[in-house]
């Protein structure tokens, strides 16, 4: 099975198991969103390790997982999110509205509560990232 096959059908079936538990996470845990981001690592995982052996570097210097830090992607690869994700920290991501668009995958950022980015209107930025 090809790397984009395993990716559809995991997305999917998961996408399936955070729908029928947002509306307890939108009741218990608004903000963090800690169960939908479990599914998130859970999809990470599954979609990556039959075909990438990912090495993690200098995991040591990064702050203690409570401490507020912003992480900032290269987008070097499409690897990138996925890498993110298992790590296994709390955090948000930022996307270009446009992504939100996509069958399942927009959804589910939509519950992860993704932060939606216009990307022409500088005004719209600030607001989303300081409300």
């Amino acid at each position: 099975m090809s790397f984009y096959a395993v990716t559809a059908v995991s997305a999917i079936c998961l996408f399936v198991l955070m729908l029928v538990q947002h509306p307890f996470v939108v009741l218990l845990d608004r903000y963090q969103r800690k169960a939908h981001y479990f599914i998130a690592k859970v999809w990470a995982t599954i979609t990556v390790a039959p075909f990438f052996k990912i090495e993690y570097e200098g995991l040591e210097n990064l702050p203690r997982p409570d401490t507020p830090v912003v992480y900032v992607s290269n987008h070097q690869s499409f690897l990138d999110i996925y890498t993110l994700l298992t790590l296994g920290r709390s955090f948000k991501f930022i996307s270009k509205t446009a992504i939100f668009l996509f069958p399942i995958i927009g959804w589910a950022m939509y519950m992860l509560g993704v932060i939606p980015l216009k990307r022409m209107d500088s005004r719209s930025q600030l607001v989303r990232v300081f409300p």
